[in-house]
């Protein structure tokens, strides 16, 4: 997904589950596991968002990233850093794929005020971390403006549509294979949903779109 060239014939006892990087050895020097007997490889533990001080370094950059494609909150929105195993606590192990991030809505206090939190699974190197930020901001950004009951594909849909715009900023090989993986993706949830809202956006503009999705909770 980086754009290298491997050997078909070379045996492949080990796969980066972020880049699909292989090595010979179950356990390469360098590597370090991630959840599940999934690997990481060196390029992708370079500069990946283990810690919250990381997040914070990071999402300033993001955050205006999205906004620079129009995705502001109308307020702020805390993200967290959790372990794997703490995120598939919360909202369960998914079907297929890895769980990278969770939106939670809290209602608390004698007010019963409600906040929006998002939580993102450690250990992702910069390129997933942004792509999880812009798809959890966006289920934020539907829930804070008051969005009409919508189906999971659809609000998925929407979702992904984000983290896509947001990829779309980044020429990098890895982020042009992430994109390209929207667009296959057979997921009847998040697949199905991008697509759908993809070629609404592609025949009714992002704006009627997203104003269709507020107001109706469907698309155009």
């Amino acid at each position: 997904m980086r754009g290298d060239v491997a050997c078909v014939t070379h045996a492949v006892s080990a796969q980066c589950m972020f880049c699909a990087n292989t090595h010979p050895e179950p356990a390469p020097r360098g590597w370090a596991p991630f959840a599940a007997g999934m690997m990481r490889c060196p390029r992708c533990l370079d500069g990946a968002v283990e810690t919250q001080l990381d997040a914070r370094r990071r999402l300033p950059v993001v955050r205006r990233q999205l906004a620079g494609i129009g995705l502001e909150l109308p307020e702020r929105v805390l993200v967290r850093v959790v372990s794997p195993q703490e995120a598939e606590a919360t909202a369960g192990r998914p079907e297929s794929g890895i769980l990278l991030g969770v939106t939670e809505q809290v209602i608390g206090g004698p007010a019963g005020a409600r906040t929006i939190e998002i939580s993102v699974v450690s250990g992702m190197p910069p390129t997933y971390f942004g792509r999880a930020v812009a798809h959890e901001v966006g289920h934020a950004w539907l829930a804070l403006r008051g969005r009409a009951p919508v189906g999971d594909v659809l609000e998925e849909g929407v979702c992904e549509l984000f983290a896509y715009a947001w990829l779309k900023q980044h020429g990098s090989p890895l982020a042009r294979a992430l994109r390209e993986q929207f667009a296959s993706n057979p997921d009847p949830v998040y697949g199905a949903g991008f697509r759908a809202v993809y070629a609404a956006v592609r025949a009714h503009g992002i704006d009627t779109v997203l104003d269709g999705v507020l107001l109706t909770g469907r698309l155009p």
